[in-house]
């Protein structure tokens, strides 16, 4: 781990500064692997980083107050990802220099200070070196035009705008008369419906990944506790996607009471099929946040009938289906009835390597995969009905046995990920699908350590 004094020294450039940080990671500022991973570089100078909910803020940095605290930098989370990796570079130059606890204001004048760190932020994301070469592809009488602006700030994972004002302000290869005129330029040239025209990402999976990577999933308060505050937001968002027409209070009460009576609760003598079903998801809930069974797929058939327990036949909980069916509004056909077991042992296999080898893969590495056994149950479509759910809580089964967080998806936002299901279904694409569970992750985090 680099210390401070070996880094930065009185009256060096931010380009100085950047170069130095770069090479003490072994990154060859000439021809490095782009792109550069800025949180990487952050965690191994010892910073935390958390995704905060500041709205007005693009970050902040909270130098320790003892030897035994540790830096911090929260980041916006409502930026798109080019410029939280922008942020955190920024901030990661007042760890480094400044070494004083530092706010930063979306759009605020900015202090000699916080120029300094901004243009760190750029040499460290965008190496004068690799940029000079990179750009050199492009050129045609010596400058370059906004679209090869736009490539350039796709290959180095930063915003249009920051790479083009690196490429006019230092490299002086696109054209501007004054600052003004070229963030008119800018802002004329809409890079978001370019990217789109393009087929280009607005958020590549792999600048996601690398925030994924480093990030410190942490609870301020025990972990089986963090789920149960969880449970609520869970439950409700879980069942309203379905289709189960309960407020939020309703769903709350529910809960409460199952806690307190657990199967002697009223509810579970209910007539109403949205209340039964509510008190078996809470069933499932509570089981795989606390269970210590082995999980494989087999597990699917248990969750089923927990989910199902209530109802007055529990018994058809938990068995296979033995008819073909539709699935409404889905992009694929549901395995024929008689497929179901073979498909099911064909995934056993690769979900136990998964579980075995978690603790050697990175946090994106275990979603790539988690995300693709979590599409290929929602295709077997295994029982009649609860599919979804059970599917869903195997994720978060998945991600538990990581030690990471559980995950919902808000039923205000099922869209995008029924759409996320549809590229895995209709082209193989499951990165939709794993930049979801990444940006979740995110927000649970949030959403539990704001208690």
């Amino acid at each position: 781990m680099p210390k401070l004094t070996d880094i930065y020294q009185n009256g060096m450039s931010p380009e100085a500064l950047a170069a130095s940080v770069l090479r003490s990671q072994g990154i060859d500022i000439e021809n490095p692997h782009l792109p550069i991973d800025p949180f990487r570089i952050m965690r191994r100078c010892g910073v935390v980083y958390q995704f905060i909910g500041a709205k007005n803020l693009e970050g902040i940095y909270l130098v320790p107050e003892d030897e035994k605290d540790v830096p911090l930098v929260g980041i916006n989370c409502h930026r798109r990802i080019t410029r939280q990796r922008f942020s955190a570079a920024h901030e990661l130059c007042h760890h480094l220099k400044d070494r004083s606890s530092q706010i930063c204001p979306i759009g605020a004048n900015q202090n000699a200070m916080e120029k300094y760190a901004e243009q760190f932020a750029s040499a460290l994301l965008m190496p004068l070196p690799s940029l000079r070469q990179r750009a050199a592809r492009f050129l045609q009488d010596e400058q370059l035009d906004l679209q090869a602006a736009l490539h350039l700030s796709v290959e180095f994972g930063v915003s249009f705008g920051a790479c083009a004002r690196r490429l006019a302000y230092v490299l002086r290869v696109l054209p501007f008369e004054n600052p003004k005129e070229l963030g008119q330029r800018i802002k004329k040239f809409k890079p978001d419906k370019v990217k789109a025209q393009l087929g280009i990402e607005l958020e590549p999976w792999e600048l996601l990944a690398q925030a994924a990577d480093s990030y410190e999933f942490f609870y301020q308060i025990r972990p089986d506790i963090a789920w149960y505050i969880f449970k609520n937001n869970f439950i409700f968002n879980e069942n309203r996607m379905e289709g189960v027409d309960l407020e939020e209070d309703e769903v709350a009460e529910i809960v409460a009471d199952l806690r307190l009576h657990g199967s002697d609760s009223e509810y579970c003598r209910a007539e109403y099929d949205n209340i039964i079903q509510v008190t078996g998801h809470s069933a499932i809930y509570d089981y795989i946040c606390s269970t210590q069974d082995n999980l494989d797929i087999y597990k699917l058939t248990k969750l089923n009938r927990l989910l199902f327990q209530y109802t007055p036949i529990p018994d058809t909980g938990g068995s296979t289906r033995r008819h073909n069916v539709m699935v409404q509004g889905a992009s694929f056909e549901a395995s024929d009835w008689r497929d179901i077991m073979p498909r099911l042992i064909k995934l056993a296999p690769v979900t136990a390597q998964l579980l075995e080898r978690r603790e050697d893969c990175s946090v994106s590495e275990f979603i790539s995969e988690a995300v693709k056994i979590h599409h290929e149950i929602t295709q077997i479509h295994p029982f009649a009905d609860g599919n979804g759910r059970c599917s869903r809580a195997f994720l978060n089964w998945l991600l538990r046995l990581k030690g990471l967080p559980p995950i919902y998806i808000k039923h205000k936002e099922k869209e995008r990920y029924y759409e996320a299901l549809t590229q895995a279904d209709t082209k193989g694409d499951f990165r939709p699908l794993a930049k979801i569970v990444i940006k979740e992750l995110f927000r649970t985090m949030m959403e539990i350590n704001k208690h």
